[in-house]
């Protein structure tokens, strides 16, 4: 993240909207619009923010800023070149199975894992809770709300997002993990390799 915590809190807005207006940042992260207008020629001058214009009826047009492709080196990445040509290799010379099976087996031993380290949580809530803090110390960008009968889990920014673009199994075998972890009613709305500004969960409050 920036040096800045001020423009850092801006980068993680930015992320989690897909675009805001200065007044609308300025209200979020509670500074004056002058102080946000600042931050973000800075982040402009780096190459990591944007800015489209908005018509708002009749006068000057409003400007939404985004980010860049740049700013995803802001964020943790848990992967590199070498994961990705690893994999394209064993495609190419074991074939599309092996690929399925290795994302299986990543998948498995991260749910181990997860139940492991949730099996003293009680209840949904606490549990989601404990999951968000597993996901987010393995570089997700996590968001947790209840909203009537379910709770939805918002995922911003996947570590292995390069490699998801490119080889869907990844997740494939993450939304089978929650199922397997959360229950089987977890269902998926959206992703970011499909164009959506994150993953999005829906877990039923009680679940089988």
């Amino acid at each position: 993240m920036d040096d800045n915590s001020t423009r850092g809190n801006i980068i993680q807005c930015l992320k989690r909207t897909g675009g805001m207006t200065i007044d609308e940042l300025s209200r979020q992260i509670k500074i004056t619009p002058m102080g946000v207008r600042q931050h973000l020629l800075s982040l402009e001058k780096k190459g990591v923010v944007s800015y489209i214009a908005r018509r708002q009826g009749i006068g000057r047009p409003g400007f939404i800023y985004k980010l860049t492709d740049a700013a995803a080196d802001f964020f943790p990445n848990a992967y590199d070149n070498f994961s990705l040509e690893m994999l394209r290799d064993i495609k190419k010379h074991d074939g599309p199975r092996k690929v399925e099976q290795l994302f299986g087996w990543r998948s498995e031993r991260l749910l181990n894992m997860y139940r492991n380290a949730l099996m003293d949580r009680e209840g949904m809530e606490d549990k989601l809770n404990g999951l968000k803090q597993l996901l987010e110390n393995q570089g997700y960008l996590i968001e947790l709300n209840r909203n009537n009968g379910h709770y939805h889990l918002k995922n911003y920014h996947c570590p292995i997002g390069k490699i998801a673009t490119e080889f869907k199994e990844a997740c494939k075998y993450e939304l089978q993990m929650y199922q397997d972890l959360l229950g089987k009613n977890v269902t998926r709305e959206h992703t970011v390799i499909e164009g959506s500004i994150c993953c999005f969960y829906i877990i039923p409050v009680t679940n089988n």
